[in-house]
């Protein structure tokens, strides 16, 4: 089953990959990253997986907040790179949950 869903990540990373912009992958890599790195350290340090997904999620959506505000100060700012944020923030996630 972990064979099938990396396959098909894979291939919907490649698919998507040709028609979503570069800035929106990089948004949803890097909070992948943080909401897979802060919900592994979380749930080494207590064991809890709702309270590790809980944590991951919500550090991972709050940098990417925090992004999006500096970003509007210098009018810069696009709400849809917050959905790609919560898109990678739900992967990292997800990937740890099941690795656990």
């Amino acid at each position: 089953m972990k064979k099938l869903l990396l396959l098909f990540l894979f291939l919907f990373a490649y698919c998507e990959a040709q028609v979503i912009q570069n800035d929106k992958l990089l948004h949803m890599g890097g909070s992948y990253v943080i909401s897979s790195g802060v919900t592994s350290l979380v749930y080494n340090k207590t064991n809890n997986k709702e309270k590790s997904i809980i944590v991951g999620l919500a550090v991972s959506l709050l940098v990417g907040g925090i992004k999006e505000l500096c970003d509007k100060k210098q009018g810069d700012s696009d709400w849809n790179d917050m959905l790609a944020n919560t898109l990678g923030a739900s992967l990292g996630v997800a990937t740890i949950r099941i690795a656990i």
